[in-house]
């Protein structure tokens, strides 16, 4: 079988139309870089904190799998690789972040820390040279874990002994690979974006951050699957109680990130110190508070609803969209992170449009020739010795 006859039609002329439309949207954006520079930046970071989300929970939710199996996972295994293995894009595309510093960071400014006592309290931390160092070593550390996993998982498929040390292996390497990566990732999220306020602080932020990639991932995958379900070999092994697991999946994810979003908010309020209720008293006002309404709404409330269904739940023709709309709003739950660091009163720019839609479209496309590289369903898994055997 070729490799591009894995994919059916409408799945290859995705990733042609996502590329397109990517490196259209990036080009127009060059404009926008000489036109106003410091928004740029910002409008970039926003691009790259939602499209990193991608890859972040595919490789996440994969050694959740691999540690604890289930046909769920393996039902969308070559999917959560494929998101993975496109880990090298973001590393690439943080280039612009580390260029923007000066305009994005004020901890990053001279002048600004020699104003504050508190900056100069936290610079051995929030200096521009470790910002970097860490920015290199997360990335190092996903692309590994990444690579591992592809690789072991390439030759098991050519290991017909069902070998159960195979099994044991990817175990392993999840169980530690797990804490690095809730590590690093909340880590990354207390560095690009939670430090854009450098005198608001939270523990729970890289949680939230960590939870919606768990979000957007459970979603992309509904999606791709969507469109694999009826396609040889997943249709075998993606099937509609596989779909139901993915529903629940997204559910839990759902439900998870508004109950540790409220948490967060409701101790804050409590506390009701300038240290703490900082970052929400900016976004309670000047229209940001009607973008936190649709938040609830649409992000957590109306989605809540649908899902409680198990009938719905089981319906692909609800899920798709519901998952589209979940993508929409984690971009919406990013918008409503960043931009008031910036802005008081709300501020839509366009390239806060076109900066996540062409970084997210070069990013699909990538990902559907990582989806090329190996057959669409796991081979010689121990532990699904009676999962359809295709190429």
């Amino acid at each position: 079988m070729n490799q591009t006859d894995k994919l059916p039609p409408r799945v290859n002329q995705m990733g042609r139309n996502a590329l397109f439309i990517g490196v259209g949207a990036l080009v127009i954006s060059i404009l926008g870089f000489f036109l106003d520079p410091n928004q740029f930046y910002k409008s970039y970071l926003l691009g790259f904190m939602y499209t990193l989300q991608f890859p972040l929970g595919c490789l996440g939710l994969l050694m959740v799998h691999q540690l604890a199996g289930g046909r769920w996972g393996f039902s969308i295994r070559r999917l959560l690789e494929a998101g993975a293995m496109t880990m090298p894009l973001l590393a690439v595309l943080a280039i612009p972040v580390v260029i923007g510093i000066p305009s994005l960071y004020l901890w990053a400014d001279p002048a600004a820390v020699a104003d504050s006592h508190l900056l100069q309290h936290k610079s051995l931390y929030l200096n521009v040279p470790f910002f970097i160092a860490r920015m290199v070593a997360y990335f190092i550390i996903w692309i590994s874990l990444a690579y591992l996993l592809n690789q072991w998982s390439a030759k098991q498929d050519q290991d017909t002994s069902l070998n159960p040390n195979s099994v044991n292996r990817f175990k392993a390497l999840s169980a530690a690979g797990l804490i690095l990566y809730m590590l690093t990732a909340t880590f990354a999220a207390f560095d690009w974006m939670m430090s854009l306020m450098p005198y608001w602080f939270s523990s729970i932020y890289g949680v939230i951050y960590i939870v919606g990639g768990g979000i957007a991932t459970v979603t992309l995958s509904i999606i791709v699957g969507r469109s694999l379900m009826d396609q040889e070999p997943l249709s075998g092994v993606l099937n509609i109680d596989a779909f139901n697991d993915l529903s629940n999946w997204m559910l839990a994810f759902v439900s998870f990130w508004a109950y540790v979003s409220f948490s967060q908010f409701l101790i804050y309020y409590q506390t009701n110190i300038p240290e703490t209720i900082t970052f929400y008293v900016v976004r309670m006002a000047g229209g940001w508070q009607y973008v936190g309404l649709a938040m609830v709404f649409l992000g957590f409330g109306f989605p809540f609803v649908l899902l409680m269904s198990r009938t719905l739940k089981r319906m692909p023709r609800v899920m798709v969209p519901l998952a589209v709309l979940l993508l929409f709003m984690r971009w919406v739950g990013l918008f409503w992170q960043i931009m008031p660091a910036f802005y008081e009163t709300f501020h839509l720019h366009w390239l806060d449009i076109l900066l996540p839609i062409g970084m997210s479209g070069i990013w699909v496309s990538l990902f559907i020739r990582q989806l090329k590289r190996k057959p669409l369903v796991a081979l010689h898994d121990p532990r699904f010795q009676e999962a359809p055997a295709h190429g």
